[in-house]
């Protein structure tokens, strides 16, 4: 499969990556890199919508690759539309984001512009796609229709490092659909989640639920009870007035359900 891949991105001739640091585009932009060398180029958007830790990610796989490597900073909540956080929020950044690796990519004579999009990632509410298609974004993974597993597979073969990475999303996807984003509420959900890898293992989010109410998605529930006290006083802290667990655990795009 990893050959394949490589001809069907070699025949491209030029290709630009949207590297996000996710597991994802990481084993895109090693491929892009393995079939391309220096006609391949990663893009990363660094943006206060992203976890400071995923920019760091994806430098690092960056060099780790050998890729080429841009950093555009931006603010997608600068967009009013955005900020409002309707239900469309996804189609609206991806949008603005398209057209800012679109102009990167141009200044390098690159006319292809892939992403990491996987054959799962179709199961779910997908605004962001929609958008992509309409701005011309190749999906290599959903054309060879590989699952998130076998994107994992590709990654332990090729020894990235990030091979056993949990996903990730923006810091957006932690906030209930019309709850007004702001800088200073993703900072404080960053915060929270950044407290809670120190406490509990596994994937995890800090959901943003009206009432200023924190609501804790994590796959170690049992690390969570056992430290609820410190949690609360730290997440009290932190802004948040109330403070919950979920108790079915991690799901992923589990604020879907709200509009689905």
């Amino acid at each position: 499969m990893i050959d394949t891949i490589i001809e069907t991105i070699a025949q491209k001739g030029k290709v630009a990556v949207m590297l996000s640091g996710g597991l994802d585009s990481a084993v895109l932009a090693k491929l892009a890199h393995e079939a391309l060398g220096e006609k391949a180029l990663a893009i990363t958007i660094e943006s206060p919508i992203v976890a400071f830790n995923e920019i760091e990610d994806a430098m690092k796989i960056a060099r780790e690759i050998g890729v080429a490597h841009e950093i555009i900073p931006m603010n997608e909540l600068d967009d009013r539309e955005f900020a409002t956080n309707q239900p469309n929020r996804c189609y609206i950044c991806r949008k603005l984001r398209n057209r800012v690796a679109r102009e990167v990519a141009a200044e390098f004579a690159i006319e292809t512009l892939a992403d990491g999009i996987n054959y799962d990632d179709l199961k779910d509410y997908r605004p962001g796609k929609k958008a992509a298609d309409e701005d011309n974004i190749w999906h290599p993974f959903v054309e060879h229709k590989l699952s998130k597993k076998a994107v994992r597979q590709l990654a332990r073969e090729l020894k990235l490092t990030v091979f056993d990475k949990h996903s990730e999303a923006c810091l957006c996807s932690r906030i209930a659909y019309g709850i007004n984003m702001n800088q200073d509420l993703l900072e404080r959900i960053e915060k929270a989640e950044t407290f809670l890898k120190t406490i509990c293992e596994g994937p995890l989010r800090v959901r943003c639920l009206p009432y200023d109410l924190a609501m804790i998605d994590a796959a170690d529930q049992e690390g969570a009870m056992r430290a609820k006290s410190k949690i609360v006083s730290a997440l009290r802290e932190f802004g948040f007035a109330f403070v919950c667990l979920d108790l079915e655990g991690f799901v992923s795009g589990k604020l879907n359900r709200i509009i689905t």
